[in-house]
């Protein structure tokens, strides 16, 4: 019979993760000929090979079919991890499920959708978290039993990624600006004022991409002010009339006193890919799978 155990599984994992088989053996607290005899093991389990090899020598990087095995070994340990945490805990004991939305996209979630999340378990208690793109990402890479809500294109190797679609960076205007104009629809990276304000909680990809656009157009991309916070991004722009980049959901600001204009960029256009992260063996994933995941939010401001 056929057998590959969870410390064997682990053993392959650290190996891959640390990219060398003799820091994966230090990870794994043996010694590296025992963690060679493990892979060995595995892949004659396998049937073939699952590493790359030069000539003899066998590196700790994976084919194609390594690959796949990895990502089943991955899963199958957060679901062994899962598993053991809920044998494990105390009866009195509330299990904690945590969703973590990050920050520029929490005014924008359905609350009709978290409602329909809650856990109808007395044993079960559901924490919803706005967060910082690094604490969420930081959070998936810690293994944390949770659900995130998270922009960029990421394939986090600890859980399940369910894509959304793309959200576009726009440039808003206040009326209170001189730029403000309701018939204008599109602006190129040259004509953004120097005044204008970066919202920088999106991935680093995306604001790395809007920095390279402003500095190839302006040659000065060091003079624009980055604001982390939507909060204060709204506040700056409502009563200091200063024009900003956003995620396109951050225009739907609600003032009955002060309108905006909100503009695509006429080239190098930034769109950011949006989904949902869920650790492997949440207990969540069984809501998501199957369901309209349009209903996230309330209204579509993503393509």
């Amino acid at each position: 019979m056929r057998n590959i155990s969870i410390r064997k599984m682990w053993v392959f994992t650290c190996a891959v993760d640390e990219g060398s088989f003799t820091d994966g053996a230090r990870r794994a607290h043996i010694s590296q000929p025992a963690a060679v005899n493990i892979i060995d093991e595995i892949e004659e389990t396998v049937g073939e090979p699952l590493f790359e090899r030069s000539g003899k020598t066998r590196r700790a990087i994976l084919n194609a079919r390594g690959k796949e095995v990895y990502d089943t070994f991955v899963r199958t340990l957060a679901v062994y991890e899962r598993a053991l945490e809920s044998i494990c805990s105390s009866k009195l004991q509330r299990r904690v499920q945590k969703i973590l939305i990050q920050s520029p996209y929490v005014a924008s979630v359905s609350a009709l959708w978290l409602r329909n999340l809650i856990p109808h378990r007395a044993d079960t208690q559901l924490c919803i978290h706005c967060a910082g793109w690094r604490e969420i990402i930081t959070a998936i890479e810690n293994r944390e039993d949770c659900m995130a809500l998270i922009d960029g294109d990421i394939r986090p190797k600890n859980s399940e990624y369910f894509t959304i679609g793309n959200v576009e960076m726009v440039f808003i205007v206040p009326e209170t600006n001189r730029h403000f104009n309701t018939d204008l629809r599109e602006i190129t990276w040259e004509d953004v004022p120097a005044d204008t304000l970066i919202y920088s909680d999106i991935c680093p990809l995306a604001l790395e991409r809007a920095y390279g656009n402003l500095k190839a157009a302006q040659n000065n991309a060091n003079a624009f002010t980055e604001v982390n916070c939507s909060t204060l991004l709204k506040n700056f722009c409502r009563k200091a009339g200063v024009p900003a980049i956003v995620p396109k959901n951050l225009m739907e600001i609600d003032d009955n006193d002060i309108r905006f204009c909100c503009c695509s960029f006429a080239y190098s256009k930034i769109f950011i890919p949006l989904g949902i992260s869920i650790s492997h063996g949440n207990r969540m994933r069984g809501k998501i799978l199957g369901r309209d995941i349009e209903n996230v939010f309330d209204n579509r401001f993503y393509i």
